[in-house]
């Protein structure tokens, strides 16, 4: 083959259109275009970095039976969810975790908590432990199962309730989310 038989044959091949094993690549973390749960495989739907101040904290992603970019829609579903934390900073802690936490539940129940006191209580106690940068935090509802929260893959707690979950993912996505750009970026947007 000649120097330009190869050009030209590189060429064409650029122009075909690659599948992926699709993965994206934030921050420097791949972000798998599907999860498994018990209830069969999620879509990513969108993800993107939490950044509070100037720090990038941990990218964020949402995963979904089918792509949606309705806020509303998503958070009162009763069908299989996930939100993936994949920490990228040393800055977090499980004090700033929980902290950080509460405050969403604050805004999500405009400082009404107290109906939920004892699911918050079961939920920050995941937290307890100390989180590290390259940790690996999964939020995975599943109807009839509620909230189960794994970190690094293990079991944390589980929380019952599509009232709670509900409350849970207005907190990142609500109309008063923690970040808007992880929220808009969660979304596909």
């Amino acid at each position: 083959m000649t120097k330009n038989q190869i050009l030209f044959f590189i060429g064409i091949l650029s122009l075909l259109p690659f599948k992926s094993h699709a993965q994206t690549k934030i921050e420097g973390v791949d972000v798998p275009s599907s999860i498994d749960t018990e209830k069969g495989k999620l879509q990513l739907n969108g993800a993107g970095v939490r950044t509070k101040y100037i720090f990038d904290l941990y990218v964020g992603a949402l995963y979904l039976k089918e792509k949606n970019k309705d806020p509303k829609s998503i958070i009162n579903q009763d069908a299989p969810q996930a939100i993936r934390m994949y920490v990228i900073s040393d800055k977090i802690t499980n004090k700033k975790m929980e902290e950080s936490i509460k405050e969403g539940f604050e805004k999500a129940t405009k400082g009404n908590t107290a109906p939920y006191k004892s699911k918050i209580d079961q939920l920050l106690q995941a937290f307890k432990e100390e989180i590290h940068n390259k940790d690996l935090i999964d939020i995975i509802y599943l109807p009839g199962s509620g909230v189960k929260l794994y970190k690094n893959g293990k079991l944390k707690t589980q929380v019952e309730g599509l009232d709670f979950k509900k409350l849970l993912f207005t907190i990142w996505l609500g109309d008063d989310p923690a970040d808007e750009d992880l929220k808009d970026n969660m979304l596909g947007k």
